[in-house]
């Protein structure tokens, strides 16, 4: 990602992604802390982008399934109905993503406004909406820019009636779509009433399909088009059209709000307001964390640039003590060329795709919406599903301790 967002025109910061994982301003050193058998770093910079960033989507995707299980929940407690309404729009290869979100969030915008809308809120006993983007690309038919919009009725009498209201936003949308020259066709759009959080949680927070990460340079399982993370790992092997598309990708969906509670749905339904601002910062070391080793932070950066990072990181997970860490650091760096002998110190493992006790149990976090929060299942499911990944990439899987992904799950 940093390699393909760095270069913008004089005058222009650089995306947060370019920076995330660098040391922090004025931090002296660099730690390798390990947690429960979980690898990580402070004192490093982290840029909180749900959209470009693919350490950090899934933290904000996972905080958004949070909101609207809460949304849920309170929506039940007062015997009310959730109605899940997709908007899309009728595009092609030549349609700009800009113009796209700007066409179909406008009118979505227009259709929850004016005197026709305020009827509705008191029919239906509309408590307010959540809105969720996302982006695809696909080869046939450009950029798919849609809102998941998640609507809770708290007047209605039963699920026709509840699917009604849905049909009337669509109906409502599609007008203000095509008074600005587009056309959404209704089979394009869909309404469902969501009897169960975890169906609603899963699809509406993913935002560009955060949790597709692990499996960049593979389309979405039964969906078409690709992710941008597809786009970008594509990219990264060397593909100009893919880096193209995702650099405006890049340009249009930074800053853009994903299931935001607002004060007035908070205040209906008893929830906290919510807001989906990006909100960076320094990863600092926690009180009952070990720390493994310190580096000053120009060497961190040249494991950074280098690539290395990932493979000193998995042998803290490892359990291994620093003398050998540094000895791996050494190795790697060719630190040991200027500096005499090289140490001797046991090879680095070959490539394997192997993710950490924290990435599994996030995963698994996600994956239990969908299984009624049964967490063995869950773990399963991703298990699964890594190992399709593995598979695909030509390389072998070497799975994590899943008791420590059981423990942390726990916690």
């Amino acid at each position: 990602m940093a390699n393909l967002l760095r270069d913008v025109p004089e005058g222009q910061a650089t995306p947060g992604v370019c920076k995330c994982g660098t040391a922090g301003h004025g931090v002296d050193e660099v730690s390798l802390t390990r947690k429960a058998g979980r690898a990580g770093v402070a004192g490093v910079y982290f840029c909180d982008s749900p959209w470009l960033c693919p350490t950090c989507a899934p933290r904000r995707a996972l905080l958004r399934a949070q909101r609207v299980e809460e949304l849920f929940e309170a929506v039940d407690r007062r015997s009310g109905h959730l109605v899940f309404v997709t908007l899309t729009v009728r595009h092609g290869r030549r349609d700009a993503l800009l113009d796209l979100k700007a066409l179909v969030t406008g009118a979505c915008r227009k259709a929850r406004q004016g005197r026709p809308w305020a009827l509705a809120v008191e029919r239906w006993g509309i408590a307010g909406t959540l809105v969720g983007p996302e982006v695809t690309w696909s080869a046939k038919h450009g950029w798919h820019f849609h809102l998941h919009v998640a609507v809770p009725l708290l007047g209605c009498a039963d699920e026709d009636e509840a699917e009604e209201a849905g049909e009337w936003l669509i109906e409502r949308y599609r007008s203000y779509i095509q008074r600005a020259g587009g056309r959404a066709d209704r089979q394009a759009q869909d309404v469902t009433v969501v009897w169960r959080r975890e169906d609603l949680a899963a699809y509406l927070a993913k935002g560009s399909a955060a949790w597709e990460v692990a499996s960049a340079g593979a389309t979405k399982k039964g969906k078409a088009g690709l992710t941008p993370w597809d786009l970008a790992a594509r990219a990264g092997k060397g593909d100009a059209q893919a880096a193209a598309l995702f650099r405006e990708y890049a340009a249009v969906m930074p800053g853009t709000r994903s299931c935001v509670i607002t004060k007035s749905l908070a205040d209906k339904l008893g929830l906290r307001p919510a807001e989906d601002a990006d909100e960076p910062g320094v990863e600092q070391v926690e009180d009952d964390v070990e720390i493994v080793g310190t580096m000053i932070p120009p060497r961190w950066h040249r494991l950074l640039r280098r690539g290395h990072a990932a493979d000193v990181l998995k042998a803290v997970q490892d359990g291994r003590e620093w003398p050998e860490i540094d000895a791996i650091i050494r190795r790697v760096l060719r630190e040991d060329e200027e500096d005499g002998p090289p140490l001797k110190t046991r090879p680095l493992p070959p490539p394997c795709h192997s993710p950490s006790v924290s990435q599994m149990a996030e995963w698994t976090k996600v994956e239990a919406f969908r299984f009624r929060g049964r967490k063995g299942q869950a773990l399963q499911a991703v298990l699964d599903r890594e190992r399709d990944v593995a598979k695909s990439r030509g390389l072998p899987f070497v799975p994590p301790d899943l008791r420590a992904v059981l423990e942390l799950l726990a916690a």
